[in-house]
Parts: structure tokens; C-alpha cells; sequence
């Protein structure tokens, strides 16, 4: 009877811990994300560290500095209570695919009717943090156990994907290209 005491409160302790973390992580994931648009350029412009950090001013690459800020913040939390959830590695797959496709949605969004707007920029990765913060924190928690797989396989798609066309950068400019510097890629 203890037992079950002790587990039904520990679990409310640690469902209580990741809806604080998940509050504590938009600012945290916000920061990490804006230290690796400007990692290449701290590290020397070293070709590895492309695989991280933003190597110009296009769409992509800061669709990649969401999902990699967001991968950083999600192993730090995985390591500190994720396996207390059976649907951890789920709901952080999907934030993972929210961030930069929600970014990306809202980017484009605004620029029908708008100059590109560095403050709007910014606002696109933070709304797009929140949004996938409380979806993430929705699928964590919930009662019903997800299969990983699928996700799994998602994960590592985007894994590849990211610094794949950092490297070899797909001809798409409204997507690749830097147009600030007029290039592609590094």
C-alpha cells in the first residue's frame, strides 16, 4: 500500500517537473538557439561545426538552429527525468518537427504581407518554441502509451537532413539561399 503511495507521488512530482521545465525550457531553447546562429562565426568558420551552428543568413539554417537548440535541451531534460515517461521520446520528436516547420509557416506567413522584419523573425522561432513546448508537454504526459518507432525514424531523418543540405544545399532559393551574401550553403 505504501508502495503505491510512494509511486503515485512521485509521479505527480515528476509530471509537476516537466510542466515547469517545459515553461523554463521556451527561454532556454530561445538562448540556445540564438548562441548557434552565431557559433560558426565564433569557432573560425570550421566546416565541422556547420553540422550545429547557422553558416548564413537563410531560412534553412535557422530552421536548424530551432531544431538543434531544441535537441539540446531535450537530451539535458531526457537525462534528468525522460525516462520517467513512456511518451518522452514521442513528444519531444514531434516539438523537434514543430519548431522549424511552425518557424518556417509563420516566416512565410508574415512575409505575404510584410518586408522582412528582424523583430518578426525572432518572433517566429519564439511562437513557434511555445506552441511546441505545450504540444510536446501535452504528448509527454498523456496516459496513452505512442508507439516510438515512427518517431524514431523522424528523428533521425531530421538528423540527417539538417546538416545534409547545410553541406550540399538543395538549388531552392527562398529556402537555401543566403541572400544577404549571395550563396548557398558555406
Amino acid at each position: 500500500m505504501f508502495e503505491i503511495y510512494l509511486s503515485s507521488y512521485s509521479k505527480k512530482i515528476y509530471r509537476k517537473r516537466a510542466k515547469i521545465t517545459s515553461i523554463v525550457g521556451i527561454f532556454i531553447i530561445i538562448a540556445i538557439s540564438s548562441l548557434l546562429h552565431f557559433g560558426f562565426d565564433f569557432f573560425g568558420k570550421i566546416k565541422a561545426t556547420a553540422v550545429l551552428f547557422a553558416v548564413n543568413e537563410s531560412v534553412w539554417e535557422h530552421l536548424k538552429i530551432g531544431f538543434f537548440g531544441g535537441l539540446i535541451f531535450y537530451i539535458i531534460e531526457f537525462i534528468i527525468y525522460g525516462k520517467k515517461f513512456d511518451n518522452f521520446i514521442v513528444g519531444k520528436t514531434v516539438a523537434l518537427f514543430l519548431i522549424p516547420f511552425l518557424t518556417a509557416v509563420f516566416f512565410y506567413t508574415y512575409r505575404i504581407f510584410l518586408e522582412d522584419n528582424l523583430i518578426f523573425d525572432i518572433l517566429t522561432l519564439v511562437l513557434a518554441v511555445i506552441i511546441a513546448q505545450f504540444v510536446s508537454l501535452a504528448i509527454t504526459l498523456s496516459k496513452k502509451k505512442i508507439k516510438k518507432a515512427p518517431f524514431v525514424l523522424l528523428l533521425i531523418i531530421m538528423l540527417i537532413l539538417f546538416p545534409l543540405f547545410t553541406y550540399f544545399p538543395p538549388k531552392i532559393p527562398d529556402l537555401f539561399y543566403d541572400f544577404a551574401h549571395k550563396h548557398y550553403g558555406i
